[in-house]
């Protein structure tokens, strides 16, 4: 779910005949074979999605993200049956209850990726994480991860990005923040400014968090 999560953006891009856009192409080939067998029962390849633990909820909601980047190439070349079939894993997702902390996120991707592919979704889980995360703002483009300031990546991997997307998904939908939305956009573009920032001339990071 990360892996693709993580090139979706790339995958997304038009096609064209560059030595890139070949590669491209066998990427997203390979990502829609992946995904069909990911959601297929009969596959040895199959992911259950509602459990067992909490950990599914995380690997479906970065896959959702991942959809959600990827819309334009990825989700028009799955077959129908793998699409209803991922519907289905989504919402089977629901059986996980996610803690106070940015896995609120989690659940609100999810449903942002049912209600942009489907046009519905359980808006519940959605309007909590907006209106936890408002709470949970600390300033100068940080979020806490829950009521509590933690200084580690997660502002970088899941709360800022998934927000985002959250509240255009939402906004395109019609149930949307626009106000937030405005906020949001800025206080990425400065925390976005301040990671940059963080990386040494080697190109690493510093070791925050666990």
């Amino acid at each position: 779910g990360r892996s693709f999560c993580g090139v979706a953006p790339w995958l997304n891009l038009p096609p064209d005949d560059t030595p890139e856009g070949r590669l491209r192409e066998e990427f997203t080939a390979t990502v829609v074979k992946a995904i069909t067998n990911a959601v297929d029962p009969a596959s040895p390849d199959y992911l259950r999605f509602d459990g067992p633990g909490g950990q599914p909820l995380v690997d479906a909601a970065f896959f959702a993200h991942g959809l959600l980047r990827s819309r334009d190439r990825v989700w028009p070349r799955l077959d129908e049956v793998t699409k209803a079939r991922i519907v289905k894993e989504f919402k089977a997702s629901r059986k996980i209850r996610p803690g106070q902390s940015n896995w609120l996120m989690f659940s609100a991707i999810i449903e942002a990726a049912l209600l942009h592919f489907t046009g519905e979704c359980e808006m519940g889980p959605i309007d909590y994480a907006l209106r936890k995360h408002k709470e949970w703002y600390k300033g100068d483009g940080w979020y806490g991860d829950g009521p509590e300031f933690h200084l580690d990546f997660y502002n970088s991997f899941v709360i800022q990005p998934m927000l985002t997307t959250v509240l255009e998904i939402a906004g395109k939908n019609g149930a949307g923040d626009e106000a937030f939305l405005r906020d949001q956009l800025r206080r990425y573009a400065r925390y976005a400014e301040q990671q940059e920032r963080m990386i040494s001339p080697e190109g690493t990071y510093p070791v925050l968090g666990r």
